[in-house]
Order: structure tokens, then sequence, then C-alpha cells
């Protein structure tokens, strides 16, 4: 990593390719293994969820998230197990919970790979967003959320100037 430095800019970190293709690699396989280190009742939600017992799946990350209300990854698999349950109007309420703490988890400081987790999660927050509003008929939240995957929530890439 370097600075790029020009008159009249701010001094700001210039990534290669090269580097931020590793990070988004680490990223991705950080977010694999979070899974592993949940626990038991988090792969029998997962294994309901997929084998089509939402109900199920429901009731187990809810109550994981009595334990931990402000965690994301919970919000957003509850929320995504309301929708699969025939429930949009609480898969809403949980998503837009999850996108809520996701922005919260940002801040200037904080490292490119965990930035780029909290990127990730956002764009499958947002797209089960979609989804959700689209069931409602919600036309508006349907195109803030497609719009938005455009939108950093960590972080703004700033770009040096072609010179």
């Amino acid at each position: 990593m370097g600075c790029f430095l020009a008159r009249g800019v701010p001094v700001s970190p210039v990534l290669t390719p090269r580097e931020y293709l590793d990070a988004v690699d680490h990223a991705l396989d950080s977010l694999s293994h979070e899974r592993e280190r949940r626990g038991a009742a988090y792969e029998q939600a997962l294994e309901d969820l997929v084998g089509g017992r939402a109900v199920r799946a429901a009731c187990v990350f809810s109550s994981l998230l009595e334990r931990r209300p402000d965690d994301p990854t919970l919000h957003r698999m509850l929320g995504i197990s309301y929708f699969r349950a025939g429930n949009a109007r609480l898969a809403v309420l949980h998503l837009k919970t999850a996108l809520m703490l996701l922005g919260r988890a940002t801040s200037p400081g904080i490292s490119l790979l965990h930035s780029l987790r909290i990127e990730f999660e956002a764009s499958v927050v947002r797209l089960a967003l979609t989804a959700a509003y689209e069931r409602l008929g919600h036309r508006a939240g349907m195109i803030r959320c497609l719009l938005a995957q455009n939108q950093p929530l960590a972080w703004s890439i700033h770009f040096p100037p072609r010179v």
C-alpha cells in the first residue's frame, strides 16, 4: 500500500489491485468460517432453513437473538427465515435492523478486511430486503434497496485524479 501525493489533494492510501483482491478473498473466507464459530444451534437453524422448515429456523434464530440482540447476522437470518415462512413484514423489520446495525459497525479507522465483510453482509441484506419489499408491494422500498447496492456502507473509495 502506498500514498498518493498531489498538490491540493489530501494524502490518501492507495491500494494495488492485487492488495484489494487479496483483501476481498480474505473477507470472503472469514465470512464462510464465521458460521463454524456460531455453534450447533445456529447450524441446526441453517439446516432447518435449507430443509424448508422456515418456522422452526425462525424460532431458533429468535432465541439466539435474545442472547445477542445487536448481532446483524442473526437479524439477517431471522429476516430471511420470516420471509421464507411467508411473513414479509417481520422480515423487513429484521432486515432493516440488520442494515442499521451494520451501518453502526463502521468507522473511519476500521480495517479494509472488516469494511469488506460489512459490505458483503450489507449487500446480502439489501437483496433479501428487496425481495421482502416486492412481496409487500412496496415499490419505493425496492428501488431504495436496489440503488443502495452501489453505495458503500462502511467507507467511501477515493480514486486519485488522472493526470
